[in-house]
C-alpha cells in the first residue's frame, strides 16, 4: 500500500515538476520582434491573393502547453479511477484543482498570441 502511495506521490510531483518547468520556458524564452511577413496569412505555402472573409484567431502555441499541461492530469485522474476506494468526488476535486491553473495559462497565451 505504501509503495502505491509513493508511486503517485512521484507522479503528482512530475507532473508538478513539468508545469513548473513549461512556465518557466515561457518565461525564459524570449519574444521576438514579429514582421508582417511571419504574421500574414498564408494559403498553402503561398502568400493569400486577396482579402480572406475572415481569419481564425487560433494560434497552436496556447494549446500546445494545454495539452502538455493536462495530460498528465488526466493520466492521473485514470489511475487515481482504478483504485476502488477513492471517491469520485475526491477525484473531481483533484482533476479541477490541478486542471484550473493549466487551463488559465494556456488560454491566456493563446489569447494573448491571437491578439497581437
Amino acid at each position: 500500500m505504501i509503495e502505491n502511495v509513493l508511486l503517485i506521490v512521484v507522479l503528482i510531483l512530475i507532473c508538478v515538476l513539468v508545469d513548473g518547468a513549461l512556465l518557466l520556458l515561457i518565461r525564459i524564452v524570449p519574444r521576438y520582434n514579429l514582421t508582417e511577413i511571419k504574421t500574414m496569412r498564408w494559403e498553402a505555402g503561398n502568400p493569400a491573393m486577396k482579402y480572406p472573409k475572415y481569419t481564425l484567431p487560433m494560434k497552436y502555441t496556447g494549446y500546445m502547453f494545454l495539452f502538455m499541461a493536462v495530460e498528465p492530469i488526466i493520466v492521473l485522474l485514470l489511475l487515481f479511477s482504478a483504485h476502488p476506494s477513492l471517491s469520485f468526488t475526491m477525484l473531481l476535486l483533484l482533476s479541477l484543482l490541478l486542471l484550473l491553473p493549466a487551463i488559465y495559462v494556456g488560454y491566456k497565451m493563446t489569447l494573448e498570441i491571437a491578439e497581437s
